[in-house]
């Protein structure tokens, strides 16, 4: 895959996305939108891909948010178009991608760029992170899902927090409140997020949908239909093959050798 502002690269079963405009702290371009969901659409369809890394150029930045030329550019007319939906679908395509995806944030993940990462599956950072949707610092507020997908992450008191001041967290404080779930020296954060991606990307692909989806509508529903909509899922899995298989390599000691079906 061959891209402007994004760099792409195989790894075995993993794909490595990078954000890459490295003069511009991998700030967020409408052409990296669309390279981004272009790449992921692609990842979704190729068999060989189990699992996707972001991570960003450099240890400065994973992204500093929108790119503020095209920021100074929209009006009310603009955020109706065709560009604000594809902000808004981004972060959505890939939170509900068939396969896993891992967020390695080093430096700045400012606005759209914490937008985009909360899409994720799974976020780490490394001890130079800071996270923040700083939008309000100038009249705005976040508009490509931060609002709605950060309270889901921190709870009520730090989204309004983070969105109504603007402040950064850093990655301690972005790990203590769920925003990451792990922080690793910036040498070995990279490694993690593979391994991680690894792993996830290692499992029966219907029961990794099954489970992510049950979790995502376990912030949007009430506790009794949410846990009917998880029996659902879960009688679908049982009718897997990918189920037997599951059950059988545990009984044999091996390894599971997963269809997707």
């Amino acid at each position: 895959m061959d891209y402007e502002n994004i760099l792409t690269a195989r790894d075995e079963e993993l794909l490595v996305v990078t954000l890459h405009r490295p003069d511009h702290l991998n700030a967020m371009t409408h052409q990296m939108r669309v390279d981004l969901l272009d790449c992921v659409r692609k990842a979704e369809v190729d068999d060989g891909i189990k699992a996707i890394v972001f991570t960003g150029t450099g240890d400065k930045a994973f992204c500093a948010g929108a790119n503020i030329p095209e920021l100074r550019e929209r009006r009310l007319e603009t955020e109706m178009g065709p560009a604000a939906t594809l902000r808004k679908e981004l972060p959505t395509a890939v939170e509900r991608l068939g396969k896993p995806t891992v967020v390695a944030i080093s430096g700045f993940c400012f606005g759209a760029g914490l937008e985009f990462a909360m899409g994720a599956t799974i976020r780490i950072a490394s001890p130079n992170a800071q996270l923040g949707q700083p939008e309000i610092r100038f009249g705005q507020i976040p508009g490509s899902g931060g609002t709605q997908r950060l309270s889901r992450f921190v709870g009520l008191g730090w989204a309004m927090q983070m969105v109504l001041t603007g402040e950064p967290v850093d990655a301690e404080t972005a790990s203590r409140i769920g925003l990451v779930t792990e922080v690793h020296d910036q040498a070995g954060l990279l490694d993690r997020a593979k391994e991680l991606a690894r792993k996830l990307g290692s499992k029966a692909p219907i029961a990794f949908q099954s489970g992510r989806d049950a979790v995502l509508r376990s912030t949007e529903t009430d506790l009794l239909n949410g846990i009917d909509y998880e029996r659902k899922l879960y009688a679908i899995c049982m009718a897997t093959e990918d189920s037997r298989e599951g059950l059988d390599a545990y009984a044999e000691k091996r390894d599971p050798d997963y269809k997707g079906r």
